[in-house]
């Protein structure tokens, strides 16, 4: 699966912006992609989880900063 990411130096942390050619922004301002671990979402870069106990990490698509895939934190 095609996927495109970018560092930021402001995270330290790389930030995904596209999987299998799906944007941020795509579907408005508010959209991109989140990851969630048993759901929940973390406050910080999937590179920076360490999976443990036989965990997944999921990718989800936003199209409203997370509200329309369950997070509720909203910062």
């Amino acid at each position: 699966i095609h996927m495109e990411s970018q560092f930021t130096a402001m995270y330290n942390s790389a930030y995904v912006q596209g999987i299998n050619n799906l944007y941020e922004k795509d579907c408005g301002e508010l959209s991109g992609w989140m990851y969630c671990v048993g759901g929940t979402f973390p406050s910080y870069g999937a590179e920076s989880y360490t999976l443990s106990g036989g965990e997944n990490i999921q990718w989800l698509y936003t199209c409203n900063m997370g509200a329309d895939v369950g997070n509720t934190y909203m910062g």
